[in-house]
């Protein structure tokens, strides 16, 4: 890897990137997935979206966790449960699998969110900060239209099922994380 991509605010974009990309893809599918292939009604609907928040209410519990590992290592961690909470939920089409993804899926996305941006302000120069946060938001941004497009090319190009979409959008995580 070359000197220039190991600067942190590379790092930072990629994992932006990274977390919007799943979390759209997790996103753009749902409705349709847990209608076809887990026959949910709208109570199960609901139930499943109201899990969803649940990880956000506690997101005030990353101050706990912190006392315990190190920030960076929180963040690496809740990015990899994002991930696998995506990647799972094409192979649990059934009540209870996609109400467990679901709460994997957002305690990664709740909790990375949450410490993204502390990230940023210690990683980056004050003078730059504004730019590189303008950076992770577009970053964000373009992972979703890529989703989208990769979304409709998989399903109307290449036939690939939930299964696929899914663990494609999940696993893309381990991008995030360079050889060792």
């Amino acid at each position: 890897m070359s000197e220039s991509l190991k600067k942190p605010e590379y790092f930072l974009i990629l994992l932006a990137a990274a977390g919007s990309f799943a979390f759209a893809a997790w996103l753009t599918l749902l409705n349709n997935f847990v209608v076809e292939k887990a026959g949910f009604s709208g109570v199960e609907i609901g139930i499943l979206q109201s899990l969803r928040e649940v990880p956000g209410f506690l997101a005030f519990t990353t101050i706990f966790i912190l006392l315990l590992i190190r920030e960076q290592s929180f963040a690496l961690i809740s990015i990899i449960l994002l991930g696998l909470g995506v990647a799972m939920t094409g192979l649990l089409p059934s009540e209870y699998g996609l109400y467990f993804t679901t709460v994997l899926m957002s305690v990664g996305f709740h909790y990375y969110f949450t410490l993204q941006q502390s990230l940023t302000l210690q990683w980056v120069d004050k003078e730059r900060s504004p730019l590189i946060m303008g950076r992770l938001s577009s970053a964000r941004s373009v992972a979703s239209l890529i989703v989208f497009c990769g979304i409709w090319a998989g399903i109307e190009w290449f036939q690939l099922g939930y299964v696929w979409l899914y663990g494609i959008a999940g696993m893309e995580m381990v991008s995030c994380f360079p050889p060792p």
